[in-house]
């Protein structure tokens, strides 16, 4: 080993790469016990071993590799975690040059390994010897019987690695204290150094009242006598009068200069009160378990809702894969069928309502489940505008007689006792509510059946309140007593001949009663099997006048030839048929329209293009290589103005309400679920492009 560290010095003497006073430092620490030593190129980023523990007996042959490589290795490696961040400092080559450029003669740090045992890391440089060509050695060596020998400075390490609070010896003969690194200070002032007697005393008078003789117990010197060490978890107070967790451990060392005792104290502050936290939602557990286990007859009723509760979604998603199931079927049949007859005008529009049609059925299954989502999770509001209840009314009646004539039903229409048609309501829920109970009515209605709606208005509670009352009836299959119980609680469906034959959810009655409730209304239901349901509505609303619609107005009519010339707009789309589907919409927008297949190539588009090219973003959110809201992310933070304030819609099938509020936190103006409506596109357009709310 000896003629290789010689030869390895002779190498660089001969191209005079250092002075020979530097040489005779390197020969110092090569002469020292080093397991590890190596020569590392700080430009080139290699290194060359010249000793190796693994390797000393294989002095001929030498290995290379690259070095930070290496230290990535030996971070994951070579010490135990606590230690590993001062690794780091080694795997930039940049950095290491620049501290030695600034004068720095020595970079070295102090590791536990897993084999629990010290080492001392060292790397110093190596004077160039030609431009452009910096080299150091990188050395490894035992440090044990150091350690052991200074205490204090391994403590100091702990404590530059923020573990403890205070580190401090105390001298017993003297009893006197010297601290070697101490934060304590922030919660109460004490010296540097003094009489161990006076520190004592001074953390008694901070010490929470009941830690007191606790800790006189516990870290009392005949303890440490016996024992060798002390332990001890108390409160102190700090200069704001709070309290705060603390760990003290006391060990007795042996040192050159005689014994000490190490005082090491922790702040627990955080571990502990987490702790009291669970115990204290342990203790609650318990005594709930107690309350329930002196009620055994209602943790049974509760045990049997419980089985109950998953049977029915068990069921419920049986009866979700058939209902889904069926329009599904009717849909690929229907564009099979219209793909044989692609001659045949009629047919091929025969298939195509039927498509539609199936697609609205499935579409109002898959709402119905993202609504109860919603209400569970507390998300939808009451968004109260202007409105007029006889045309609101007036839209249902079309939709349901439609409905009506094809399943060859009567349906009758009341509301000539309404009194003030405009009234301030969520036009949206209302007609939701009443859209679900007619169609319920329709589904378990036989043909030749009856069905009706009656609206009348009773006085509210104030002048400028009234109540609307809707009565919706039926001659259908109804409903048994036991049911009409249970039939506003989810994914109950009741078992019937012609129910089994019905798609739906089980969500329905639960969404309309769970909606009620928000408006503050009442809803029941009067039922008797194979005479026919009455469902009453009662719902509160607020009065207005009749200029106040027309001036409150938003109402949008997206089926109107919009145009908007010289806007440019991007489609991120990996769906090819997606994409294809939102250029149709547009066909006759007059926009201009550029298309990127991820994430990243619109990123990159927006980016290259000058300021103010794009006027609006629909962002697909699930795609390969980047997803649209990490895309949307790096838009925003694009040093320009105009990528600050650009309109990014989510244009997605995420559809769940943690989904929306997903794209909203990512930096995106608004958010549509797919599948895709042209009057939402519209809708968007004319509200970021023309200014239209």
């Amino acid at each position: 080993m000896k003629n290789q560290l010689k030869k390895w010095m002779q190498r660089f003497q001969n191209k005079k790469i250092a002075s020979l006073k530097y040489l005779n430092n390197v020969l110092m620490y090569f002469n020292q016990e080093y397991f590890e030593i190596y020569v590392v190129d700080l430009n080139q980023g290699d290194y060359e071993i010249i000793r190796s523990a693994q390797r000393h007996d294989d002095s001929a042959k030498k290995v290379t590799g690259d070095f930070v490589h290496l230290m990535h290795k030996a971070i994951v490696t070579w010490p135990k975690p606590p230690y590993r961040e001062r690794f780091n400092q080694l795997t930039n080559l940049e950095q290491i040059k620049r501290r030695f450029a600034a004068g720095e003669k020595k970079i070295e740090f102090i590791y536990k390994s897993y084999d629990e045992k010290w080492k001392r890391l060292e790397c110093f440089p190596i004077p160039e010897y030609a431009a452009n060509n910096e080299k150091m050695i990188f050395a490894l060596r035992d440090y044990n019987v150091e350690m052991q020998m200074r205490t204090d400075e391994a403590l100091a390490s702990e404590a530059m690695n923020n573990i403890y609070t205070l580190v401090a010896f105390r001298d017993i003969e003297a009893n006197r204290y010297e601290c070697l690194h101490r934060r304590l200070e922030e919660i109460i002032d004490f010296p540097e150094k003094g009489s161990y007697a006076d520190l004592e005393a001074l953390i008694l008078r901070h010490i929470h009242q009941e830690d007191i003789e606790k800790f006189r117990t516990e870290l009392s010197d005949e303890r440490i006598a016996q024992e060798g060490r002390a332990e001890c978890e108390y409160r102190i107070r700090d200069k704001n009068g709070e309290y705060h967790y603390y760990r003290q451990y006391n060990a007795k060392v042996n040192i050159l200069s005689g014994s000490r005792i190490v005082i090491l104290i922790r702040d627990i502050d955080e571990s502990k009160k987490h702790a009291i936290w669970e115990a204290q939602q342990l203790q609650k557990e318990l005594e709930m378990t107690k309350l329930l286990a002196k009620k055994s007859k209602d943790l049974e009723k509760a045990l049997q809702q419980a089985e109950n509760a998953n049977n029915a979604k068990s069921k419920f998603l049986s009866n979700m894969s058939h209902d889904l199931r069926t329009p599904m079927n009717v849909i690929l049949g229907m564009a099979y069928l219209a793909k044989r007859h692609i001659d045949n005008e009629a047919e091929v529009n025969r298939c195509l309502d039927t498509i539609l049609l199936s697609s609205q059925n499935m579409l109002a299954l898959i709402n119905d489940v993202l609504d109860m989502n919603k209400i569970e999770s507390g998300v939808i509001e009451v968004r109260e505008k202007n409105g007029d209840i006889v045309k609101l009314i007036e839209d249902i009646e079309i939709l349901i007689r439609n409905r009506c004539e094809e399943n060859q039903q009567i349906f009758a229409v009341d509301c000539e006792r309404i009194t003030h048609r405009y009234l301030r309501m969520d036009e949206l829920r209302v007609r939701q509510i009443i859209i679900n109970i007619l169609s319920n009515a329709i589904k378990y209605t036989p043909a030749f059946g009856r069905i009706s709606l009656e609206v009348f208005e009773q006085t509210g509670n104030t002048g400028s309140q009234c109540c609307i009352i809707f009565i919706i009836r039926d001659n259908g299959i109804g409903m048994s007593d036991d049911f009409v119980q249970r039939a506003f609680e989810p994914f109950e469906r009741e078992n019937t001949d012609l129910s089994e034959r019905v798609e739906g959810t089980g969500l329905g009655m639960a969404i309309i009663k769970n909606l009620v409730d928000l408006m503050k209304g009442q809803v029941k239901i009067d039922s008797m099997v194979n005479v026919g349901t009455k469902v009453t509505v009662r719902l509160p609303f607020m009065i207005c006048k009749e200029w106040q619609i027309a001036s409150n107005s938003d109402n949008l009519d997206v089926h109107d030839a919009y145009k908007y010339p010289g806007k440019r707009i991007l489609i991120v789309e990996d769906k090819y048929i997606n994409l294809e589907i939102v250029k149709s919409f547009l066909e006759d927008s007059e926009l201009i329209i550029d298309e990127a297949a991820n994430g990243k190539e619109a990123v990159d588009k927006i980016r290259n293009a000058a300021a103010g090219t794009y006027d609006l973003v629909f962002m697909d959110i699930s795609m390969p290589v980047m997803r649209g809201d990490e895309a949307a992310v790096l838009i925003r933070q694009i040093d320009r103005a105009d990528c600050r304030e650009l309109p990014i819609i989510a244009m997605t099938a995420n559809a769940l309400e943690s989904d929306v509020r997903n794209s909203y936190r990512c930096g995106m103006s608004g958010h549509i679920s797919k599948p895709v409506e042209p009057e939402e596109i519209y809708k968007c357009l004319n509200k970021w492009l023309i200014g239209k709310r």
